[in-house]
Order: structure tokens, then sequence, then C-alpha cells
């Protein structure tokens, strides 16, 4: 592991939806897992509870540094400035992932619903965008991908609201929700959803689920067929996902589909 980064906290098998499954075509499978490997990297790095803020910014500083320079220092920025020099895709992806990574070292709150979306703008579209890059797409099925993104983004910030406030005191759930709510922040360490965190909960879903809309009803751009069945999958999950949240419990435990939720949200993909 290069001195730079932290301990990795979990692979791209681990992850809430697919992250270059065999959906896709075995060429663009590697690809997209360096692009993966280099943010999680950088992300373990904003998320470590063993490094202060400054030390922090260092490092993803290390990592900026290595993709503008000529000669990189960091071995899995030197694998994605490879893919991106041979595919043609522009590296402020990978600048506009740190700028959001940088934000997470020194930014505990969010005031309210524009200011997260601002924040998902850095830390989720330029994931989607890559990929649809990737693929050689046209710059219009951003229409599809930046919504989508946005809402598996902001729906990983519900399941995890409770283990990002209480190791890294980091909270996304915007203020104004909170505070329509009457909620206070220690209800977050709470073994349940108490009534009215339950609304504030509620509220984000909702909003959430317009970006789903969004993006469904912009899917059609999509021309690559393998590309618009990987991403038709993901939007089952996360619409499947979104009705979980609003039944079970985010703070009791960690609110996930199943194998046999999958298996539904493959089924409505393809048949």
């Amino acid at each position: 592991m290069n001195t730079i980064e932290t301990t990795l906290t979990k692979n791209h098998k681990q992850e809430n939806f697919p992250v270059g499954s065999w959906l896709l075509s075995k060429e663009i499978r590697p690809q997209i897992l360096v692009f993966y490997k280099f943010a999680r990297a950088a992300d373990d790095i904003a998320d470590s509870p063993k490094l202060n803020p400054k030390e922090k910014i260092r490092r993803l500083n290390l990592f900026k540094e290595a993709i503008k320079g000529n000669k990189a220092k960091v071995s899995k920025v030197f694998k994605l400035k490879k893919v991106c020099k041979e595919n043609k895709i522009n590296l402020n992806h990978a600048l506009n992932l740190l700028k959001a990574f940088k934000q997470d070292a020194v930014k505990k709150r969010y005031k309210n619903w524009s200011e997260l979306i601002n924040y998902c703008k850095h830390s989720a579209v330029p994931v989607g965008r890559f990929v649809i890059d990737l693929h050689k797409e046209q710059s219009i099925t951003y229409k599809y991908s930046d919504p989508l993104c946005i809402a598996l983004q902001i729906l990983n910030h519900i399941q995890d609201c409770k283990d990002d406030y209480k190791n890294i005191d980091r909270v996304y759930l915007p203020s104004t929700f909170l505070k329509k709510h009457n909620v206070k922040l220690d209800q977050l360490n709470k073994g349940y959803t108490e009534k009215n965190l339950r609304f504030a909960i509620n509220d984000i879903l909702i909003h959430t689920e317009k970006l789903i809309k969004q993006a469904e009803k912009n899917k059609k751009l999509m021309k690559n067929k393998k590309l618009l069945n990987e991403t038709s999958f993901i939007l089952e999950i996360a619409k499947s996902l979104i009705e979980l949240l609003k039944k079970k419990d985010p703070l009791k435990n960690k609110v996930v589909l199943n194998k046999f939720d999958y298996m539904k949200c493959f089924a409505k993909t393809f048949f």
C-alpha cells in the first residue's frame, strides 16, 4: 500500500450498488475498477477517524498533484491517468471527486438540500460521467447519470447516518429537514429512529425519489445496450432501497437489500 493511503475499508464487491458488474463488457470492467480504486483510496483518507483535517488535506493534495503532474507518484493515480489518456477522458472527473473528499475533511454539516446537492455534484456525479465517457456516450446522457448518481449518494448517506455521526461527527442529513421536525443530533446515536427523525428521513426520501424519476425519464438517452442494462438494474435497486428505507429503521440496523430483493430488481430490469 502507498504510504499516502490509509487502510482499505471495503472493496467494490462490498458496495451497496454494482460497480462494473458482469452486465458490462469484459473490456470495460477493469477500467471502471481502476477509477473505483482511486476513488476508494481518496475517500478512505477523507473518512479516516485517525487523521486530522490538516493531514487529510495534505494527502488529498498529493493525489491532486499526481493527477496534474507529468510524473504520478501515487500508483492508483498513475493507472487512472493511463485509462483516461487511452480513452480520451477528462481528468476533471477525478479532480472533482477530490474536491468532495477535501470538503469531507473539513465540513461536518449541511444546511439545506441545495448545499447537499452541490456536494453530491462533486462526490457522486463524476463517477457516472466517467463511466458514460468510457462507453463513448454523448454528454447529453449525463441527464440520466447525474440524478441517478446523486440519488445513490443520498441513499448511502441515510444508510450510514448513524455511523457517520458516531465515528466522524459528520451529518449529511440537511439541517432544514432536521429543524423542521425538531430533531436533535444526539438522536442519531440511539439504537432506534424516533418519530420526528423518521419524518425528517421520509422528507429526504421524497426528494430523492424525485431524482430517481428524473433519471428514469432520461434513461432513453442511453445508446449503449450493456450500459443501459447495468444502469437500469442500479435504478431498480435504488427504487427498492427507497421503499425499504421507508419501512425499516436505519439506526437499528443498516438497511440493505437481500439476495431476493436483488433478484426482483434484476427481473424488473429484463422482464
